[in-house]
């Protein structure tokens, strides 16, 4: 079984190698959903039962792993030195990041972020990342 949790954050990014309007510092409100797979729970009286797991502790997971590290933050590249003397004098919540922060590199981070943190049994089998409504990128491990 499948289920999916969605979350909204507000961040702000930079592609500095972007020939666009990206490679201005501009902001996002990002729409992340994760699915995951796991067993309907079956367990009599279990207080997860008849699903795969509480709606609620995915959101807890997203909320601390994803939502509490980038909303209202800034994701800018290692690279980006500039921009990133910048942010950093700025703001409290910068995530540095390895690759240039296209909703790939952040749909690859906030599957890694969240993997390892299910319950036995559940397994991440996507993360996707909406840029904006009509723009997303999809991770799913691979």
């Amino acid at each position: 079984m499948l289920i999916s949790r969605k979350i909204e954050i507000d961040y702000g990014h930079t592609l500095p190698n972007s020939f666009t309007f990206c490679n201005q510092l501009h902001g996002h409100r990002g729409v992340i959903v994760a699915t995951v797979e796991g067993p309907v729970i079956d367990r009599s009286g279990d207080i997860e039962e008849g699903m795969v797991m509480d709606f609620k502790f995915l959101r807890q997971i997203m909320d601390e792993h994803i939502h509490d590290q980038l909303d209202h933050g800034f994701a800018v590249w290692k690279e980006d030195k500039e921009d990133l003397e910048f942010i950093l004098r700025r703001n409290t919540r910068v995530l540095v990041t390895d690759e240039p922060p296209t909703a790939e590199y952040l749909a690859k981070w906030a599957f890694n972020q969240i993997e390892d943190k299910l319950p036995e049994g559940v397994t991440l089998k996507n993360l996707r990342w909406y840029e904006t409504p009509n723009n997303w990128a999809d991770y799913d491990g691979h």
